[in-house]
């Protein structure tokens, strides 16, 4: 949803998330996939 453009707070609500911190450490986890796929090992 971050990634279409929809904004933290309704992705927030959306996933019943009480706090947004706790919603961010869940969007860095495809950033992150994302880094180790383009690792050419």
């Amino acid at each position: 949803m971050k990634d279409a453009g929809i904004p933290l707070r309704h992705i927030q609500k959306i996933s019943g998330h009480r706090m947004l911190a706790a919603l961010e450490r869940y969007l860095g986890v495809t950033e992150k996939q994302n880094a180790i796929s383009a690792l050419d090992f």
